[in-house]
């Protein structure tokens, strides 16, 4: 109750004031002991993924502006969103229409454009990819905002826009949406500054849901076993059925939690979502 009082104090005023500071840049890290903290041959293995990675997905402006933390990071999601497409296999069209859910500083954006640009595409999508969060004028300890920091993650990308609002539903618009690591349970939602009263899980996998084109893709990572069962209980609940549900593994980048995927494929059959009680 006391988590949910100063959020729904703070959370407006951080809506109002709406801080910013223009300018912010990442400092460029030098790459080439990336995974030397590896053993063999699981060192080796990440060189060599990495390296694909690079190549073909054109990440030689990310390799020359970024942290070395924030690279391997980008590797990470690159390999998990190339995982989740090869396991649907979608046939995706020459403009793709995408939206990213809740991506907090977006700071694996280059790898999600990626992703959507050259998947199984030599000569390259027209992207248009949306990301909106609802809390983007967070500030950190910089002093810039979360926005800041989105703003100065995106440079560079052509075709990606960064909308500092919840996130509302345009329906059969995107070809493809994800969910990376969205609220299934309260405690972490309040934990992270949010109002109890913008919780409602089911209602964003509605809005998910009714945004995408039939046959377009939902992918859905989240963060332990427990939020990965929750998530799944939650499309059970409205009838969908993801086509994979498996832990990615990977030796690009660790996290004390694992990460875990859902990949869905939508149908043309009608869903029922329960009741609104908000919205993220």
């Amino acid at each position: 109750m006391l988590s949910d009082l100063r959020n729904s104090a703070d959370y407006p005023l951080r809506q109002w004031f709406r801080w910013q500071r223009p300018g912010l840049k990442f400092r460029n890290e030098p790459k080439s002991d990336l995974y030397d903290h590896l053993p063999q041959p699981a060192r080796q293995f990440a060189q060599e993924t990495a390296a694909r990675l690079l190549d073909e997905y054109r990440l030689s402006d990310l390799y020359h502006a970024s942290t070395a933390e924030n690279y391997r990071e980008n590797l990470f999601y690159l390999e998990m969103l190339e995982q989740a497409l090869h396991t649907a296999s979608p046939t995706l069209p020459p403009a793709i229409a995408a939206a990213d859910i809740g991506p907090s500083s977006w700071f694996y954006v280059h790898a999600l454009h990626a992703a959507l640009k050259w998947w199984q595409c030599s000569a390259g999508r027209e992207v248009a990819l949306t990301g909106c969060e609802a809390d983007a004028f967070r500030v950190y300890l910089d002093f810039h905002s979360r926005f800041d920091h989105a703003r100065a993650h995106l440079r560079g990308l052509t075709g990606a826009r960064y909308l500092p609002r919840r996130f509302e539903p345009l329906p059969a618009t995107f070809d493809l949406i994800t969910l990376l690591f969205p609220f299934v349970f309260l405690k972490e939602h309040l934990a992270w500054g949010l109002p109890a009263r913008l919780f409602s899980p089911v209602q964003l996998l509605a809005d998910a849901w009714h945004s995408l084109k039939p046959g377009g893709l939902l992918v859905i990572v989240n963060q332990g076993e427990a939020e990965h069962r929750a998530q799944r209980d939650l499309l059970q609940s409205a009838a969908i059925h993801p086509l994979a549900a498996y832990r990615h593994e990977s030796t690009l980048f660790q996290y004390d939690l694992p990460r875990w995927v859902l990949v869905v494929v939508k149908d043309d059959e009608p869903r029922v979502f329960a009741a609104k009680s908000g919205r993220r």
